[in-house]
């Protein structure tokens, strides 16, 4: 005769009841956290992959904040940059109509105006930082924003308190690039055909107003060679920092993109599916509940039910 030991099914019948509180406990974990382990040890085949993936994610955080902070300075380059072409197109226009028409009337009140909008757009700042101070980023780089301070410099490049260390910003693991630019390096040579002309109607053979003699015409002609250079060299370093900010928009499209991909690829490992998880809770609950009610039913059983 085969014995039964109510003893041993309670016991089954308990070991089974207790699984399915923990797979309860788990789904409601799951559910609540989102992440299929509440540490690293239940993803221990994994762990070494999923710690490798964090790493790269934080770095590629950190070069995608130090791209879009020089693509930031890169942007405003390139509005003052152009400004300054135009300002100084705007004098050069100005000087070609005066030796055309032999007189003029207002290149000293335009020679002020364009020089004051100028040296704006050098000491621009974002935050507080001056762009064009190079490394004194906490110090305006051109100093005097009238043209008589330039006029009153011994040397146009007393006027300039820029250092000469452009900002750099380290975009990748082996790529540095340099994001901005000096207030000298770009307002220089510009300056010096703005203060030679400014002296030259200043003094003894000007002002350069009304009908123009000849010397002072052929004075202009030569200041118009110097303008013409001066503004080739600032289209130069517009077309530079062109290339520049291009180049830093291509490495934060890559890195936002590898940002994504790190993205999906950690949740893979580490994220439950909640619908799944919440689908599971279901069904751990529906077993659960029968674990309770049969446990109990057999805790009833004697065997005077079978006498």
């Amino acid at each position: 005769m085969t014995r039964v030991s109510s003893f041993g099914n309670q016991q089954v019948m308990l070991s089974s009841l207790l699984n399915n509180q923990s797979r309860v406990v788990q789904s409601q974990m799951q559910i609540t956290t989102g992440k299929k382990e509440e540490s690293y040890s239940g993803l221990a085949s994994e762990v070494s992959t999923l710690l490798g993936a964090k790493t790269v994610f934080s770095q590629t955080q950190g070069y995608l904040r130090a791209s879009t902070y020089a693509d930031r300075f890169l942007q405003t380059n390139d509005i003052q940059l152009g400004s300054m072409v135009t300002n100084a197109e705007e004098i050069r226009d100005t000087m070609l109509e005066a030796i055309a028409q032999e007189e003029t009337f207002a290149l000293d009140e335009l020679l002020s105006a364009s020089y004051a909008t100028m040296v704006s757009a050098l000491n621009t700042s974002i935050g507080g930082v001056y762009v064009f101070s190079g490394g004194r980023t906490d110090v305006a780089p051109v100093v005097g924003d009238d043209i008589s301070d330039l006029v009153a410099a011994a040397n146009v490049a007393d006027i300039f308190s820029n250092d000469q260390r452009p900002p750099l910003a380290r975009v990748g693991e082996n790529t540095v690039v340099e994001y901005g630019m000096l207030a000298d390096e770009v307002g220089q040579q510009v300056f010096q055909v703005f203060k030679d002309i400014a002296e030259y109607s200043a003094g003894p053979f000007g002002p350069l107003s009304g009908k123009l003699n000849e010397a002072q015409l052929t004075f202009l002609k030569a200041e118009l060679i110097n303008m013409d250079a001066a503004i080739e060299d600032l289209q130069v370093l517009v077309a530079r920092n062109g290339t520049r900010q291009n180049n830093v928009e291509n490495i934060i499209k890559e890195h936002e993109n590898q940002e994504v991909f790190l993205e999906v690829f950690i949740s893979d490992i580490e994220d439950v599916n909640v619908a799944e998880a919440i689908t599971r809770l279901n069904n751990d609950q529906i077993a659960l509940e029968a674990s309770y009610k049969i446990t109990s039913e057999l805790s009833k059983l004697s065997l005077l039910d079978f006498l």
